[in-house]
């Protein structure tokens, strides 16, 4: 499958996480935050909050798109009280250009993955949810 198509296929799935419903009982929190990598804003990527326990009551995942370096959810879209692991992606720009999937005519940036595997594949991060701690401010290292 092309790179892009992959990362296109991921950003909108990070804007798309926690659409679930919450349950009867079940309260929900907006989570925001900042992400900075090496010390600059990341410009583009995305975060999502997964359980770390399975299992009802054990957390809602979340997730959102990151904007120089700032992302956001919703209450309704939120995570629940729990512990997490944090993943994120940093949707680098290459500085090439390349055909769009969805229209060939139309030149895109080429992305890759600029991060580490320590912050997506094999996360160290992790973020407890609660009524008082809804803000996760994340400063990330290439190096």
């Amino acid at each position: 499958m092309n790179r892009t198509i992959e990362w296109l296929c991921f950003l909108s799935l990070g804007a798309a996480l926690g659409c679930g419903r919450a349950y009867d009982g079940e309260q929900r929190f907006p989570i925001s935050g900042r992400v900075t990598v090496d010390g600059q804003p990341l410009d583009l990527g995305v975060i999502a909050f997964m359980p770390q326990a399975a299992g009802e009551g054990n957390g809602r995942v979340a997730g959102a798109p990151i904007r120089d370096g700032i992302y956001s959810v919703p209450e309704e879209k939120g995570p629940t009280a729990a512990t997490y692991q944090v993943v994120i992606h940093w949707n680098k720009r290459t500085g090439r250009k390349i055909p769009n999937p969805m229209d060939r005519e139309q030149m895109i940036d080429e992305l890759t993955e600029g991060l580490p595997a320590q912050y997506h594949e094999n996360t160290e991060l992790t973020a407890q949810v609660s009524a008082d701690q809804t803000t996760f401010d994340f400063d990330l290292k290439t190096q």
